[in-house]
């Protein structure tokens, strides 16, 4: 298991020399203890990478980021908000109120019979969200066992769909779209509508 911090700090720098100023607006990272209890506080079971996350920066305050008509400044394209720990935690305490309040509601299942959802299915505690955009989607990163540390994309209303095996791979992807010219950012350092499609990148 390689520590993401090296290829999270590689992404930011070539978004650095390109004209992006995130690494004006990112918060200090906490101390990785500090994540660990309060995440391990609300019932998550988070892979280490997305303690490193933290660790290395509690994200942004999207309201003071600069911004342009075609997004945010922000690390990754399509998804663009890198929220502190706080709202993360209250998004992952929703997301799993909602599971376990789903159990109560038997479903219909295709032989006749009626089941409760597993809430593991729904929201699973080993699944914890890093980054939020396009509407409700959420990007987490699992800590299940058949996929530990893999980056998924939840569109909410649909099931969840993996991306990357790790965080830094999904980093490194950005940095090499950047670098062979499928990624463009604008004069604001917001990554282009046109290039994010072009580039097909659903992080």
């Amino acid at each position: 298991m390689n520590d993401p911090r090296p290829a999270l700090e590689a992404l930011l720098g070539e978004l650095t020399g390109r004209g992006s100023s995130l690494g004006d607006h990112l918060r200090p990272g906490l101390e990785i203890n500090e994540v660990m209890s309060r995440m391990s506080e609300i019932g998550a079971q988070p892979h280490a990478d997305a303690v490193s996350l933290y660790a290395w920066h509690d994200g942004f305050d999207r309201f003071r980021v600069p911004a342009s008509p075609e997004g945010l400044v922000s690390l990754f394209p399509s998804h663009q908000e890198f929220n502190p720990l706080d709202e993360m935690l209250q998004l992952f305490a929703e997301w799993r109120e909602m599971a376990e309040a789903d159990v109560a509601v038997p479903v219909r299942q295709a032989d006749g019979s009626w089941r409760a959802p597993d809430p593991e299915q729904i929201w699973s505690r080993f699944w914890f969200p890093v980054f939020q955009g396009g509407g409700s989607e959420v990007i987490f990163i699992s800590n299940d066992e058949a996929s530990s540390g893999s980056v998924w994309l939840h569109p909410i209303q649909d099931a969840p769909r993996r991306l990357f095996d790790s965080l830094g791979d999904a980093a490194d992807a950005v940095r090499v779209a950047l670098i062979d010219g499928r990624l463009v950012l604008d004069n604001t350092g917001v990554f282009t509508l046109e290039s994010r499609r072009r580039a097909g990148l659903e992080i």
